[in-house]
Order: structure tokens, then C-alpha cells, then sequence
């Protein structure tokens, strides 16, 4: 099989028999971007990446759904030629849909699948015939969640109060975050069914949702990728991000304390990449806090390339920024935390402030 991987309209990478051709470099995926790639390199690290993975709420019914199997990440990728809502790259055989075309494939032109979306966020059952467009296939994490089309925008949909209380906190220390909206009524009738809703009242929960940051303009390239990309040409991950958005940098590392966030993995953090010229811009906004507000103590830094608790990383962060901290402990408790959470909010909030004061008055 022969295929190219495309960026848009443009063949960026040439995959055939053995091996792989380098089109145009400036504009591969940062995880591709060698001297040299392997047909491993393609299949192995970008498609298993892209591919929806099983850890995900609701997988194996939305993979069930479209008869795709559930171990092979090409096969999942095929059946939507690997497009995503975070980028602008898609795959097509080089001689069988050599006439398929961006505009075609796209999920930022194309409607995408309502009834997959309930698929993917409460686990319905599919009642979709034929080819569709669904962005569910190459969608990552692992909270239910599902991509709704309305208007011109769309929406990712997602199971987790917790995001309506990190983003009013966001809101109040004035961070460049993506903001979550409750989903309520009509609205939340036409993404579930009274049943399920029941069912996700009992549990505590609420349906949220928040406005896609990815476009046609500009691609997400997370940290993960991006850190893979420095290791292959001799740099450092985190000075490079240090160097192109110190100041979104060091706020994360306030936010993740205060949250007490304990998912912000390599894949949950990164840049904007002009599609154009293949360049990063800037770190996007903070997203994706349902892992926040956890019990759990000292937990270690995962943004740093010290091995720091989250603690010490606010606090070097709050050193150079000199946030006002007591905006947080004069604001009211927020939805979608309990009191116990919020008090805990109030009290990391509190030491990270008196200990910066003791710092500074050190100085």
C-alpha cells in the first residue's frame, strides 16, 4: 500500500513499500520531523497516537459502531483518514483516492455525526448509516466526551464538573485557560436522552462543554510531540517553551498547584502551530482539569524539567509573576467542587502566598 500523508491539500510525506519519503519537512508533524524517517516512525508513533484508545469512556461502543477494530490503530484511523479536530493532517491512498481532497475530509467544513456524538459521550447505541464525518475516532483522553457541531462552531461536550470550577478560578487569577459552560435544558436534551441524564445526575455529575481552539489557521501540537522533535535536533523542551511563552509557562505552574492538577501530562499541554509556515506561535490556553482537585499530597511536577513538587514549581513560577493570589480567597466557592475541595483550594492558595512573602522578604 502506498499512501500520502497530507497537510491540507499538500502530500508532505510519501509512504510506500519499505519506506518513506520526506516531501516537505518545514510542515510534517513535529513527531515526524527527522533527517530520516521509518515506516515505524508513521505507523508506530503518529498513528498509535492519533488513534482513539480504549482507556477512553465509551471506545469500544464508538469503535463497535463503526465496525473498526479495536487493537489495529490504522484500521480506527482508516475509516476517517486520520483526520482531527487538533490539526490539519489527514492520510489518502496515493493511487486509489488520489483525487480525494482536503475539502472532502476536512471536520472543520464537513457536518459531523450527531448521533455519534451521543455514542461517544453517554455510550448509545449508533443509529447512523452509511459513511459519515466524526471526529470521535481521533479524539484522545480518556473523560467521555464527544464533538457537537452548532452554527459555525463546535463544541467538545465532556462529563466533569470539576472544569466549571478550574475555570472560574482561571477566570478570578486572569490565566489564558478554556473556559467550560454548564449545558442545561433544551440544549442538553438534544446531546442526551432522559435516561442517561438521570444517570449522570445520580453519579454528581454535569454535562459541559467548551468552544474548539484548533482551526484551519492553526494546529495544537502538544509538549509530548514537541519534546520528541528537541531530542531528535539536539535541543531542550522546556527552554524552548521557556523561550517562546515564558509567561503562559509559569503560569501553568501556579495553576496546576492551586488546582492541585495531577494530569498534566505531555499530551495535555502544548502550542499553537501556524499551518502556513509549519511554526509554533505560542503555548494554547490551559484546558482539560477533570483530574483536578485531588486529595492526593506532594505531587510531583510534570511540566519541569527538575523533578520539583507542585509546590516548589508555583513558587519559583510566583517569584518572577507576583500574581495576586488574594483574588482566589476573596472570590465565592465555586460549582463543581465540594467544600472540602474548595477549602483545600484556599488553603494551597494561602501557603503558596505566605511562603513567595517569606522568600521575598529573604532577599
Amino acid at each position: 500500500m502506498s499512501l500520502y500523508l497530507m497537510a491540507k491539500d499538500l502530500p508532505v510525506l510519501e509512504i510506500g513499500q519499505g519506506e518513506c519519503r520526506i516531501l516537505h519537512r518545514e510542515l510534517l508533524p513535529f513527531s515526524l520531523r527527522k533527517d530520516r524517517l521509518e515506516l515505524e516512525d508513521f505507523y508506530g508513533t503518529w498513528m498509535n497516537s492519533r488513534a482513539l484508545q480504549l482507556s477512553r469512556s465509551n471506545s469500544k461502543m464508538i469503535l463497535n459502531s463503526m465496525r473498526v477494530s479495536q487493537t489495529n490503530a490504522y484500521r480506527i484511523c482508516q475509516t476517517c483518514h486520520g483526520a482531527s479536530l487538533t490539526d490539519m493532517y489527514w492520510f489518502k491512498d496515493k493511487e486509489e483516492e488520489k483525487e480525494l481532497t482536503w475539502n472532502e475530509v476536512s471536520l472543520f467544513r464537513n457536518d459531523i455525526s450527531r448521533a455519534m456524538a451521543s455514542t461517544a459521550l453517554v455510550g448509545d447505541v449508533f443509529r447512523g448509516r452509511g459513511r459519515i464525518h466524526t471526529p470521535e475516532l481521533t479524539t484522545q483522553g480518556v473523560a467521555a466526551k464527544a464533538w457537537v457541531r452548532r452554527g459555525d462552531e463546535l463544541y467538545l461536550y465532556k462529563i466533569g464538573k470539576k472544569e466549571l470550577a478550574a475555570s472560574a478560578i482561571l477566570d478570578v487569577l486572569g490565566f489564558a485557560h478554556v473556559p467550560y459552560y454548564k449545558v442545561d435544558g433544551a440544549e442538553l436534551d438534544s446531546v442526551v436522552t432522559a435516561r442517561n441524564k438521570e444517570r449522570i445526575q445520580a453519579l454528581g455529575e454535569r454535562v459541559v462543554k467548551c468552544r474548539l481552539i484548533a482551526s484551519e489557521e492553526r494546529s495544537m501540537v502538544n509538549f509530548e510531540d514537541f519534546q520528541m522533535y528537541c531530542q531528535e535536533n539536539g535541543a531542550n523542551a522546556f527552554d524552548e517553551a521557556l523561550e517562546l511563552d515564558r509567561l503562559h509557562y509559569l503560569e501553568m505552574q501556579i495553576a496546576d498547584y492551586i488546582l492541585n492538577n495531577i494530569d498534566r501530562h505531555g499530551a495535555n499541554w502544548g502550542f499553537f502551530m501556524n499551518n502556513e509556515t509549519g511554526r509554533l506561535e505560542k503555548l494554547y490556553p490551559l484546558m482539560d482539569h477533570d483530574q483536578a482537585f485531588s486529595d492526593v499530597e506532594g505531587m510531583r511536577s510534570q511540566t519541569t524539567e527538575q523533578n520539583l513538587d507542585l509546590e516548589t514549581a508555583a513558587l519559583l513560577a510566583q517569584t518572577e509573576l507576583h500574581v495576586d493570589l488574594n483574588r482566589i480567597l476573596q472570590m465565592e466557592q465555586p460549582e463543581g467542587i465540594s467544600e472540602k475541595q474548595w477549602n483545600q483550594v484556599q488553603r494551597r492558595t494561602a501557603e503558596l502566598d505566605e511562603h513567595w512573602r517569606i522568600y521575598e522578604s529573604e532577599l
